[in-house]
């Protein structure tokens, strides 16, 4: 028997990206932290590349690892004309922390 594990969450994008994440890891200070990073670099030219960082940090930590993260990049992809462009990913990436939240 396979007990069920009320903290995973899984859906469908709008554009068809179906995901699983723990629903848990919206609460997780290193999420927060590196939302935080992400607003403070984000508009400072000479620190983007820590913008940039924070975000495939939060990919990483979401998605589980560096494989779930492409996993993740190649579904963007395919989703999205075959380019895994910053403005789509970050569209996935905010519709799968809504549903997280909902769930919450």
């Amino acid at each position: 028997m396979t007990k069920k594990n009320d903290n995973i969450v899984t859906g469908k994008t709008k554009s068809g990206i179906k995901f699983m994440i723990d629903k848990r890891i919206v609460d997780d200070s290193r999420t927060l932290l590196f939302i935080r990073q992400m607003r403070k670099y984000r508009d400072d030219p000479d620190n983007i590349l820590k913008a940039t960082d924070a975000v495939y940090d939060l990919l990483e930590l979401i998605f589980g690892s560096s494989e779930g993260l492409s996993v993740f990049m190649n579904e963007v992809a395919a989703h999205h004309g075959g380019i895994a462009d910053s403005e789509s990913l970050m569209m996935e990436l905010n519709e799968i922390i809504e549903a997280a939240k909902l769930k919450n």
